[in-house]
């Protein structure tokens, strides 16, 4: 097996990094507009492209002079120009975290051949963001979208030679491969479980991929990067949904989670989709716990976890170097809490 890609980048671009930034913004806040027209428009399974941008209230039609990102909506008040109707302090949000989302992958990871892939991806986890927390849904369009975007920065990495986002750093690299194939059979005894106990066309689903996620532990991660981060991916989540069924009778999350994850997985490759998940679940039980305490949630009231999973994967794009050193940091400091500082 060949050395394991890097995680360490080329410096940042030459030049005027500024006026690079700020037309990184610019591009990111255009984008953003259009996330606001996904997050309107696919939850309600209507296109994105027809018909034109409108008032949802009045239904006319918006100018050019409308649709500047983030200017428009000052200059017209917040407001509808022609009805008056108010408009949402979100679009103006969501078109100012695209530019500072997509400057920060700008920033993390520099100019490559990829940069364009990590954006769409970006994007995508953006209007996951919104439309979860609007509706609990999480549209295959916007998964299909990230898992695209993950296909082509994989191709793209292979074509131009360029870096893997968050890939095996050294200290995980020495991880004995039986524990990996261990737990690739491990997720193939409970998708096995799941199909004797849910439904079949679903269960077989499971199983076979269950399956081929043990094969692929057990040769060794010599899987293409992306095929590895989505199989983990997709074999943690199912474990995941499967045991919460087993033992509280109830769906511990949703499908839509489960697909997500695998597109996450497939752009962050297995390590990093496993550090993302693991902060998705940390911010999410801090959030949670908060929400309990002031009683703005009822205890068995349900707590969507595709924005928290979507915010975990930006922050991991945004850094690729940090996340995997601050996961290193407490590892070792869990192994010399336990005694075992030895074992790596």
């Amino acid at each position: 097996m060949g050395p394991m890609p890097s995680i360490f980048f080329a410096d940042g671009p030459a030049g005027p990094v500024g006026a690079a930034y700020l037309v990184t913004f610019v591009l990111g806040c255009v984008v953003g507009s259009f996330v606001n027209v996904c997050i309107y428009r696919l939850p309600r399974d209507r296109s994105v492209v027809t018909p034109p941008s409108h008032c949802p209230q009045c239904g006319v039609r918006l100018t050019a002079r409308h649709l500047v990102p983030l200017l428009s909506f000052l200059l017209l008040g917040r407001k509808c120009a022609r009805c008056g109707a108010p408009i949402s302090w979100r679009y103006f949000a969501v078109e100012a975290v695209t530019g500072l989302v997509f400057v920060g992958i700008w920033r993390a990871c520099g100019p490559s051949a990829q940069v364009i892939a990590w954006w769409v991806f970006a994007a995508a986890m953006i209007a996951v963001v919104f439309t979860d927390l609007d509706h609990m849904i999480i549209p295959d369009k916007l998964v299909l979208a990230g898992a695209a975007a993950a296909v082509a920065s994989e191709g793209l990495a292979a074509v131009s030679g360029g870096p893997h986002l968050l890939a095996i750093p050294a200290w995980i690299s020495q991880v004995p491969r039986a524990a990996t194939a261990a737990a690739g059979g491990l997720a193939a005894l409970i998708c096995a479980a799941d199909l004797a106990r849910g439904p079949g066309a679903r269960g077989a689903g499971y199983l076979r991929l269950g399956a081929l996620a043990a094969a692929a532990a057990t040769a060794g991660w010599t899987l293409p990067w992306a095929a590895m981060g989505a199989i983990l991916a997709a074999m943690v989540f199912v474990g995941i949904r499967a045991l919460s069924q087993l033992l509280f009778r109830r769906e511990g999350m949703g499908f839509g989670d489960v697909k997500l994850a695998t597109a996450i997985g497939a752009m962050l490759g297995p390590i990093g989709a496993l550090l993302s998940f693991g902060l998705a679940v940390l911010v999410g039980a801090v959030v949670g716990m908060a929400l309990l305490v002031f009683r703005l949630r009822r205890r068995m009231e349900y707590l969507p976890f595709g924005p928290f999973l979507a915010a975990a994967a930006l922050a991991a794009l945004m850094a690729p170097r940090g996340l995997p050193r601050a996961a290193e940091r407490v590892f070792h400091a869990w192994l010399a809490v336990i005694g075992l500082p030895w074992v790596f």
